[in-house]
């Protein structure tokens, strides 16, 4: 969703409020940064759109949140990221500006994208994660998040439009391991058929870069993009097979070349360590003291004690 046209998909078809009809298109602009902390960098991506709604800046922060399992703690997380992006808005405003009667900080939107199996439980506004917050009312920090939820998200809400995005989503969801690739593809083919020539490409590189982690040859992109074009289930099958083995070839051929050079390196340096044991024997035949085999070949006291034998 970094592309625009796909976010405004997004936002027009899937959270559709009343204020989706608002947006100025014109003014649409991703900003280049992320405030995800470094514990959650693994499992997550965030997206931050800013566009204008009546005249006025509005942030829309999306947090992309790809584990499979239900994240209890996300109102606090949210207001980490939220509190953030503010402070980073507010110091990038001419001091001035900010200390004036008038100044506003913008509107902040988060929206949860979520594709696990479970149904998400975790409460969606902050309050609820805040004792007493029924004594506090209004006096306590609140705010509540939009939630897109993949996998619990109808089939034909998904596949009423033939967007880059709606396919996206339903390949998502239809998951390999529970339907067949033959199945898969019919589906996707049958969606694909009116993209413009440049969504397909776009389809295409999703689905190299998310499923075959770019390991596609050159020569397999235009019968894909073929098949896909035609509608020819049999056929993007075939060549989706094909490139799906050739990438579970490549990901064997790299675990056997690591796993020769992990065992190149482990022979190295039980060679190496083995050389040093031998030339501790040496001193202490020669009768270096316990202080100076140790300096000089730098094992650990317990080692010395016990290879000390061997050079008597």
């Amino acid at each position: 969703m970094s592309k625009k046209s796909n976010f405004i998909h997004f936002l027009k078809k899937y959270i559709a409020t009343d204020w989706t009809d608002k947006i100025d298109l014109e003014s649409m602009e991703k900003i280049d940064k992320s405030f995800i902390t470094q514990e959650y960098r693994k499992q997550d991506s965030d997206l931050i759109y800013k566009l204008k709604i009546n005249g006025e800046d509005v942030y829309f922060y999306v947090l992309m949140e790809l584990q499979s399992s239900v994240d209890f703690t996300m109102p606090f997380r949210l207001l980490r990221y939220m509190v953030e992006l503010l402070n980073d808005i507010f110091k990038n405003t001419k001091e001035k500006t900010r200390e004036s009667k008038n100044f506003k900080l913008p509107a902040v939107v988060p929206i949860i994208l979520y594709n696990g199996e479970d149904n998400w439980t975790a409460v969606r506004s902050y309050k609820e994660y805040t004792d007493n917050h029924k004594i506090f009312g209004k006096n306590i920090i609140n705010f509540s998040y939009l939630l897109f939820d993949l996998n619990r998200t109808d089939d034909e809400t998904i596949s009423s439009t033939k967007k880059v995005l709606d396919i996206i989503f339903a390949f998502n969801k239809f998951k390999p391991n529970k339907i067949s690739y033959d199945e898969i593809l019919k589906q996707t083919t049958e969606m694909a058929a009116k993209l413009e020539a440049e969504e397909i490409i776009e389809l295409l590189n999703w689905m190299k870069h998310v499923h075959f982690k770019g390991n596609v040859p050159v020569d397999f992109d235009g019968s894909f993009k073929q098949a896909v074009v035609k509608g020819e289930a049999k056929s993007m099958t075939h060549t989706f097979e094909i490139m799906r083995d050739m990438r579970d070839q490549k990901w064997l051929n790299d675990g056997i070349q690591k796993g020769r050079q992990e065992g190149i390196q482990e022979g190295i340096q039980k060679g190496i360590q083995k050389g040093i044991i031998e030339t501790a024997v040496k001193m202490i035949k020669k009768g270096f003291s316990f202080d100076d085999i140790k300096e000089i070949t730098g094992l650990p006291d317990e080692e010395l004690n016990r290879i000390y034998p061997l050079g008597c």
